[in-house]
């Protein structure tokens, strides 16, 4: 009988564990993204617009690099033209998003942090 509580004991918090999981996964909209961001890996702003273009403007607000972004399920997918004309996609597993923030996750598995600046 002690046996037969603990499992289903043990059940009821791996089920609830999964709910609570389920949860916090909200459902990621494009507005929550559109704004002036700091990024843990550049020095300057990176503005995302509501109509998909996305730049990085220099300390004399000169734009160092731009292209367009859009939201694919969980991930932010970044596309620009490098500098040999070939258009590149960049996509990025959301991994939080809140009002001031958001995190991804990059290809070589580190993560960077955007912090809301507007």
């Amino acid at each position: 009988m002690r046996l037969r509580l603990r499992i289903l004991g043990s059940l009821v918090v791996v089920a609830l564990a999964g709910a609570s999981l389920t949860a916090c996964q909200k459902k990621l909209e494009a507005s929550q993204f559109v704004g002036t961001w700091k990024s843990s890996r550049l020095s300057t702003p990176l503005l995302m617009r509501e109509n998909g273009d996305w730049e990085i403007r220099g300390t004399d607000d000169g734009v160092l690099q731009y292209g367009v972004w859009r939201l694919d399920g969980q991930r932010l997918i970044w596309t620009v033209r490098d500098a040999n004309g070939q258009v590149t996609h960049d996509a990025n597993t959301v991994l939080s998003a809140e009002p001031r923030r958001f995190v991804l996750a990059e290809r070589d598995g580190s993560k960077t942090t955007f912090d809301r600046l507007d």
